[in-house]
């Protein structure tokens, strides 16, 4: 798949709920999967487990324990098989990229669908260039991750970065080293628009409306 005009609009954790994901994929121009490696199962959330009690807790808070977690097969299922996806791998294990590459291999064995994949633990990205067309993002959340991005060889890796840790010092420093640069937790039009003059390649974010205009406005 060719890759979008403009700005890449990504819908955030879309496709953690297998239930909703359709309406995302028709929406945006990906669709964003979070991928945890919990007992052999590729399981499909952003919460975190309690190591000892297997209970899932976000933002400090315990989720009930009867929280369905789907599997990466169930999320694949959900979605057009055409639908290109942002995976962000959450782990450190070079078995959750094993797992994750098996589920896309079943799903497209063609290797048609477009696959960007991010990771905090950036050691991971290279095992899945094997992917015809897989962009790899270095995940960046804080000021000194942000630091160490800018010092480290690129190696042909992108970089995704929250969009607080942005300016238009550290976009223009971020894009000559790694040409791809998303961003995530956009909220409005106008830090949309700021962040696309800047020459942010990508935006994730979470209100579907808030994609069609920008849909509307950016590719007008």
């Amino acid at each position: 798949m060719e890759p979008t005009p403009g700005p890449t609009l990504v819908a955030h954790r879309a496709g953690n709920n297998p239930s909703g994901s359709g309406a995302a994929a028709s929406t945006a121009h990906m669709v964003e999967i979070d991928l945890h490696l919990w007992h052999g199962r590729l399981e499909v959330r952003h919460a975190k487990r309690l190591w000892i009690f297997q209970r899932l807790w976000e933002q400090w808070e315990l989720l009930p324990a009867h929280t369905a977690v789907p599997v990466f097969d169930e999320a694949l299922a959900a979605l057009p098989g055409t639908t290109p996806l942002l995976v962000d791998l959450k782990g450190w294990s070079p078995r959750l990229v094993d797992k994750v590459c098996e589920g896309i291999r079943k799903t497209d064995p063609g290797g048609s669908r477009r696959i960007v994949a991010s990771a905090r633990s950036w050691w991971l990205l290279p095992r899945l260039r094997h992917h015809p067309d897989t962009t790899t993002l270095r995940s960046v959340g804080t000021k000194w991750q942000r630091w160490l991005a800018l010092r480290l060889p690129a190696h042909g890796h992108g970089v995704v970065i929250h969009q607080l840790l942005l300016d238009p010092v550290s976009v223009r420093r971020l894009v000559d080293r790694y040409g791809t640069v998303f961003t995530w937790n956009v909220e409005t039009v106008e830090r949309a628009e700021a962040l696309v003059d800047m020459g942010v390649s990508g935006l994730i974010i979470d209100d579907l409306e808030l994609i069609r205009v920008l849909r509307t406005r950016l590719e007008a």
